[in-house]
């Protein structure tokens, strides 16, 4: 397997135009979940839709970021990261700007659809940016990222009612995301490049490694896709208020945040993973399991131990494809499996933990998600650090003309 031919060191301004930009690319990554569903309730009863139609609506981005996930070898291998990455953006841009005539469903649906293509481009490519770029802090810009997705989707959910309340229209307020997705497609590096010539491209369906990281960031997205759809109804079936609730949603969303940033540079000081993820999800664990027998009792504390535990194992569990990795290609290839199967996962969670509600109640549905959770710390406990060095400080050697704009 060929190895990256070393180039002239980069400066230091090039390279915080490059951090700064991965940043801004992840903020744009989830406010079409956010908004679309803020404004769920608001599009069913003006384009007089059932629930199942809705719902099958909110699954759209999810389900493309799980489907096209799997081709990310063949983007990288097309396209490039750097054209990539803008053409994921402007799709993002576009599907935004379309949603301004959703008033007609199929055009938002296709909408739906065109942005969440770029969302699954996008995820794919900016590990392998991570990857070339920023070999030895890897977990490190893995955190950054993460939590500037995290606070992409808590602006989503701010700013959805403000539009409507300034624009005049659940439209408006879905299209204007166009907006920072076309600026930030405009600024990205076109020259960024990844040696493409290092093996087969296509996603490694042979691999065990590749499939024990799928299921593991597969149960970490059945939790989070489904605490996101359900949480705000558990709570108003235990008495509290749809606004009570909601302050729930924000406290989880707070420690997603707060375990995106603390736990990535803990990690970065050694090489093995294990202690980090354990620790995570043995404190979503323990949220899941204060959910379901003493929800009352808990308080907001049950709530932001799980999203604490999911926010800190996220950013680890998209850090194992770079860490197993030799090269970047290598990296999209394996983030592509994880990611498309994880995202595929994920996408089931909220419909099973909905049947299990139906059939046995909250509580059922709660011990399906610790079950599934425990079985994730266990896998987790098979990941031992790779037999070389990854913690080392030495200088980035890239080419300063790939990271200008």
């Amino acid at each position: 397997m060929k190895r990256m031919p070393d180039a002239p060191l980069v400066e230091a301004p090039a390279l915080w135009w490059l951090v700064l930009m991965v940043l801004l690319a992840g903020l744009n990554l989830r406010p079409l979940l956010t908004t679309l569903g803020t404004n769920l309730e608001l599009i069913r009863v003006d384009l007089g839709l059932s629930s199942t139609l809705v719902g099958a609506l909110a699954a759209i981005p999810t389900l493309c970021m799980g489907l096209v996930s799997l081709a990310g070898g063949w983007v990288i291998a097309r396209l490039g990261v750097g054209a990539g990455m803008r053409l994921a953006l402007l799709l993002i841009a576009v599907g935004c700007a379309l949603r301004w005539a959703g008033d007609w469903l199929p055009m938002l649906a296709l909408a739906t659809a065109l942005a969440g293509l770029g969302i699954a481009c996008g995820q794919v490519l900016i590990p392998v940016v991570i990857k070339r770029y920023f070999p030895s802090r890897a977990a490190l810009m893995m955190g950054g990222y993460t939590t500037a997705m995290n606070l992409g989707a808590a602006l989503g959910a701010v700013a959805a009612p403000l539009a409507i309340s300034a624009l005049g229209s659940w439209q408006a307020s879905l299209a204007i995301w166009a907006l920072p997705a076309l600026l930030v497609a405009l600024l990205w590096p076109g020259r960024l490049r990844v040696f493409t010539d290092d093996g087969p491209m296509g996603v490694p369906w042979r691999s065990a490694l590749g499939w024990r990281m799928a299921l593991f960031l597969g149960t970490g997205s059945l939790a989070y896709m489904t605490l996101l759809a359900w949480l705000v109804p558990f709570y108003m079936a235990l008495g509290l208020t749809q606004e009570q609730g909601g302050a729930m949603l924000v406290a989880y969303t707070a420690a997603q945040i707060a375990g995106a940033l603390l736990v990535p540079p803990v990690a970065q000081l050694q090489p093995d993973r294990r202690p980090a993820l354990a620790l995570t999800l043995a404190l979503l664990s323990l949220g899941l399991a204060g959910l379901c027998w003493a929800p009352t009792w808990g308080g907001a504390c049950w709530v932001v131990l799980a999203g604490f535990g999911l926010g800190g194992s996220f950013p680890l569990a998209l850090t194992l494809p770079l860490d197993y990795a030799h090269t970047p290609t290598e990296a999209g290839r394996l983030s592509a499996m994880v990611l498309g199967f994880g995202m595929l996962m994920g996408s089931c969670g909220p419909l099973l933990f909905g049947v299990l509600r139906d059939g046995f109640g909250f509580s059922a549905a709660l011990i399906f998600l610790l079950l599934a959770t425990v079985a994730s710390f266990l896998l987790g406990l098979t990941f031992r650090p790779p037999n070389r060095d990854r913690s080392g400080t030495g200088p980035l050697t890239v080419d300063i003309k790939e990271i200008s704009p």
